[in-house]
């Protein structure tokens, strides 16, 4: 029996969906499912390494370099951290991110960031300095993923697209489906509320707001309908990640909206009280246009509740026929799928597919699949 000492590579992790990832990947591994993996040693700064789960074979592993901000963690990456896998024996690496560049090996890296290869959004990035870090970081990963013993891949689009464009397809890959969140379903569904057009129906939408999030579409979607003498409300939630859609959406929502009579934005909701959010509201939107595993989307569809959705990939892949489907650059296919959800007289057909669909995510088969896959890489490489 092989005695692997795994590092997982969580040095580029900052925001929450990440950190989701690396905890319930910890959460979930049992010994007994992998008997030779014997340590798993974690990289990543403090303030990560402090919130993850306890397990007896976990090992944290944090450096002056991964503390003190963006520029310190690259060198810790490009001059520093081979050096301290070789000091600490490790014998395969998980790249969580995607983006190890040194010269390590047998490693996995896994596909997070579609962003990375939808190049016709950068477009639309008109500040320099957010295109010269989506370059670097396509570059990073290009070198990753071509060296690479292994890559898993989150969605079938994202298996696809990228394979074909960094020319993959001999590469060793897994498609491995994050989980879904227990909090977020709702068993409650068949109490759905009966849609009663005489009175105010209210959507939500949460989403971080960068240009591929397409908010301001919604909100013009949603004030075009209210024209025409439907009550619609619709709620906002989610951080701005690029300063000048954040802006233009402000904008929207002055224009549209200068009494605040329709419109709610949220910037900021603590993610164990958006079921909270959901349960208040009717229905869902969702338009975002560049996406690998949306897990907005994911949580919606636990939900319970009618989804609107952008039919661009890879929505429809998890989604399926349980949605109501528009082009989110089209102001008026906006509309029509949300008079499409508005007058079906029997949403919970679909609402019942979704829910089935998410109980099948589950994290720890997540946690399983991923360690099994480096393992096999292992019988090869170790």
């Amino acid at each position: 029996m092989k005695n692997i000492i795994l590092a997982i590579d969580s040095t580029s992790i900052v925001n929450t969906g990440g950190f989701t990832h690396l905890y319930h990947l910890i959460e979930n591994f049992k010994k007994e499912n992998h008997p030779e993996i014997k340590k798993i040693l974690i990289y990543s700064s403090i303030n990560v390494l402090d919130r993850l789960p306890v397990n007896d074979i976990i090992i944290r592993r944090s450096n002056f370099f991964l503390n003190r901000g963006k520029f310190f963690r690259l060198v810790f990456k490009l001059f520093i951290f081979d050096f301290v896998l070789k000091n600490d024996k490790v014998n395969f690496l998980l790249s969580l991110t995607g983006d190890y560049v040194g010269n390590f090996k047998p490693y996995v890296g896994i596909s997070q960031n579609m962003l990375l290869y939808e190049r016709q959004f950068w477009t639309e990035i008109k500040v320099l300095k957010e295109k010269i870090k989506l370059w670097i970081n396509y570059r990073s990963q290009k070198k990753c993923f071509k060296s690479a013993n292994g890559i898993i891949f989150i969605s079938r689009y994202a298996q696809n697209h990228i394979s074909k464009e960094l020319n993959l397809k001999s590469k060793p890959n897994r498609i491995i489906h994050h989980g879904s969140s227990p909090i977020f379903f709702n068993f409650n569904y068949k109490k759905l509320k009966k849609k009663n057009l005489s009175n105010s129906f209210n959507f939500i939408y949460v989403s971080t707001i960068h240009v591929y999030k397409n908010q301001w579409n919604v909100i013009e979607a949603i004030w075009n309908l209210r024209q025409s003498g439907l009550e619609l409300t619709l709620t906002l939630i989610g951080p701005v990640i690029f300063a000048p859609s954040g802006r233009k959406l402000l904008k929207k929502i002055k224009e549209k909206d200068p009494d605040n009579q329709f419109i709610t934005y949220i910037p900021e909701v603590p993610y164990e009280k958006l079921p909270n959010y959901y349960s208040e509201h009717d229905a869902i939107i969702y338009a975002s246009t560049c996406e690998n595993m949306p897990n907005i989307l994911i949580e919606s569809m636990a939900s319970g509740l009618p989804i609107a959705c952008s039919n661009k990939m890879p929505m429809p892949e998890f989604l399926g026929s349980g949605g109501y489907y528009f082009d989110a650059n089209s102001i008026d296919s906006i509309i029509r799928a949300i008079k499409e959800l508005l007058n079906d007289k029997n949403p919970i057909i679909k609402i019942q597919q979704n829910i089935e669909f998410i109980k099948k995510l589950k994290w720890e088969e997540t946690s399983i699949k991923t360690f099994n896959f480096i393992e096999d890489l292992t019988k090869t490489y170790v």
